[in-house]
């Protein structure tokens, strides 16, 4: 569990990589605010497109090498972004981030999923998904710092490195359950892991028989409402994570090294969340603790608009918008361990994290869109109307 949450912090780490460095960016490579913004919507979508495909493969092939061979790739992919000379080149190098990070949560969320039981896949989302916010909070302090200190292209080199050491560490380190023939997994009982058996196509008709067939997911009404909610609850969090330090320093005035405490808060407020909520998803309704989370985090983002710019209250501020916004990732994520099945829990992680990095994609995009019409300050309340849509989607998992 601690070495997929490790893997984890790492594969976050490189998602924010490059926001504490955008302003170098922009002198460096006269490019503007837009473009700069740009290169983590293409991360993003990059992403977003490859976690389908790399689901099905987690599901083919197995989700050790496939975790570790994704961390390589996007490691090559910082590290061709540490020695580029162009825009164009940015452009390449989180395409290639884009492709490797998208073999991670399809391939280490299943692998929880198949070995956590009911009473305790609650718990063991919470632990891996603090290792996610832990690796959001290290970003800005390692590659920040080295930037600050020496220069930003030593700080994405020596980045890219923790990433390929950890691969071979993870690839030492992590031994599944004993295997038969080097692929399916022994379940306790002595039975084999049902993965590598997917529907056949002559089981049903009809091109939505063979995209079933091929994605071994049920094309039915529950995962269109999982798939909802897990694109609301990653757009709001990658708006507010992109351009929460935007905001302390342009809209509150706050120096840029008071703004980065604040931004720590927030995670500080998220990791702690991510354990309580964690351990919540294992004794209460998830369906009710992720609508309470949306709730709330749509009141929080709401009122920060006529919050008193002053920062001891956003330093507090900001610490309970933490605890909203990520209270209800845990329950997500259970809930959709809960209707995993092994044969094909590879491929459904790959969808639901679809949404989600459509949503990281998407949020920063219309944060940033929202901040140019109506000012930093407004695009919060925007933000709002998703964390809205989302507790909507948890409501309507009662249904289903």
């Amino acid at each position: 569990m601690w070495l997929i949450t490790v893997a984890h912090a790492v594969n976050e780490f490189y998602s924010v990589a490059l926001p504490p460095i955008l302003p170098l960016l922009v002198n460096d490579f006269a490019i503007t605010y837009g473009e700069a913004g740009a290169l983590l919507t293409i991360f993003f979508a990059t992403y977003s497109i490859f976690q389908l495909p790399a689901g099905v493969l987690a599901d083919r092939i197995g989700q050790r090498w496939l975790l570790a061979g994704g961390m390589i790739v996007l490691s090559a992919g910082i590290l061709i972004a540490a020695s580029a000379q162009g825009y164009w080149t940015l452009v390449i190098a989180e395409v290639i981030a884009g492709i490797g990070g998208s073999t991670y949560h399809p391939s280490g969320m299943s692998i929880i999923s198949d070995l956590e039981s009911g009473a305790t896949e609650g718990k063991a989302m919470g632990i891996h998904g603090l290792g996610g916010v832990v690796g959001t909070a290290l970003a800005p302090a390692l590659v920040g710092g080295l930037a600050a200190l020496f220069d930003w292209r030593l700080a994405l080199t020596v980045s890219a490195g923790v990433g390929v050491v950890y691969a071979v560490v993870f690839l030492a380190a992590f031994h599944p359950k004993s295997r038969s023939d080097g692929n399916a997994p022994i379940e306790p009982d002595g039975g084999t892991d049902e993965r590598a058996a997917p529907r056949s196509p002559e089981e049903s008709d009809g091109w939505v028989a063979d995209l079933t067939s091929l994605i071994s997911v049920p094309l039915e009404p529950w995962v269109a409402v999982l798939f909802l909610a897990n694109l609301a609850i990653a757009t709001e969090l990658g708006a507010v994570r992109t351009f929460a330090t935007s905001f302390l320093v342009e809209q509150a005035g706050t120096t840029a090294g008071v703004a980065n405490a604040i931004f720590f808060v927030l995670l500080v407020g998220a990791g702690i969340s991510s354990l309580a909520a964690g351990s919540l998803a294992d004794s209460m309704d998830r369906r009710a603790l992720g609508f309470g989370a949306l709730a709330a985090s749509t009141i929080v983002l709401g009122a920060t608009a006529v919050v008193p710019l002053v920062p001891i209250v956003l330093f507090g501020w900001f610490f309970l918008l933490g605890i909203a916004m990520w209270a209800a990732l845990p329950a997500m994520n259970a809930i959709t361990s809960q209707y995993s099945e092994r044969r094909f829990s590879g491929s459904l992680f790959g969808v639901m994290l679809t949404a989600g990095s459509l949503g990281g994609a998407i949020g920063p995009l219309l944060f940033g869109v929202a901040a140019e019409r109506f000012g930093l300050g407004a695009a919060f309340p925007l933000v709002a109307i998703i964390s809205a849509g989302g507790a909507i989607a948890f409501l309507g998992m009662y249904r289903i």
